[in-house]
């Protein structure tokens, strides 16, 4: 997307491109996630002071699903 606007795109491609389906379900709510409220948290798992699993998770941007607090 940001290469779109280097190269003089237009809003409506841009918002096009925005608000495309990415292909990932939000952890919280369940619901799909556009393209550009697509935010990925990567968690890890620690065992006996080693990292176990390292996994990404999708969450919607928008504030009402990954609070940090």
């Amino acid at each position: 997307m940001a290469r779109a606007s280097k190269m003089g795109a237009d809003v409506v491609t841009r918002e096009a491109n925005r608000s495309r389906h990415s292909t990932h379900i939000c952890e919280a709510c369940g619901e799909p996630i556009a393209q550009g409220e697509l935010l990925m948290v990567r968690t890890v798992e620690f065992e006996d002071g080693r990292t176990r699993t390292r996994k990404n998770v999708p969450y919607h941007r928008n504030g009402t699903c990954y609070k940090t607090s």
